[in-house]
């Protein structure tokens, strides 16, 4: 008896350990994910809508642009810091895929110029899902649902 709980326990364990690995696809859109936060933290420190033209849908960075002009309008930028991020599960199909994330925010204005602090430090936490399309052998921010609403 004690023999085949162990053996039960034994391949569960390498189910759970190797059975649940992320495919290629899954993983290459799991690094887009990861290194598109990284262009919108980009995005805001420079206040320069441009750096995500070449990995956004037009949808989706019109949802962006109002952020732009207002710090544009102000002469400030946003700064970030990134506390956390976890991804929580990819899918891929043909040429779409979607990738859910938890991930939570530190972020702040600064003037452009003086850097001094125009809006105080405000922490945010995201559960958002990103719906992303293969176009020209890469893929593309198409939209993000904030899984919050």
């Amino acid at each position: 008896m004690k023999k085949g709980i162990l053996f039960i326990a034994v391949v569960s364990l390498a189910l759970i350990t190797f059975g649940c690995k992320p495919s290629k696809e899954d993983e290459e859109v799991r690094n887009f994910v990861k290194n598109y936060v990284s262009i919108m933290q980009a995005v805001y420190a420079e206040a320069n809508l441009n750096l995500l033209v070449p990995f956004t849908a037009e949808k989706e960075i019109k949802k962006v642009f109002p952020v732009i002009q207002a710090l544009k309008a102000t002469d400030n930028v946003m700064k970030t810091e990134i506390l956390a991020f976890e991804l929580e599960k990819s899918k891929v199909k043909g040429d779409t895929a979607t990738v859910r994330t938890t991930e939570r925010w530190r972020f702040w204005w600064q003037d452009a110029k003086t850097g001094a602090i125009t809006k105080p430090k405000t922490e945010e936490q995201y559960r958002l899902e990103y719906h992303l399309v293969k176009t020209g052998g890469g893929w593309k921010v198409d939209f993000v649902r904030n899984r919050n609403e």
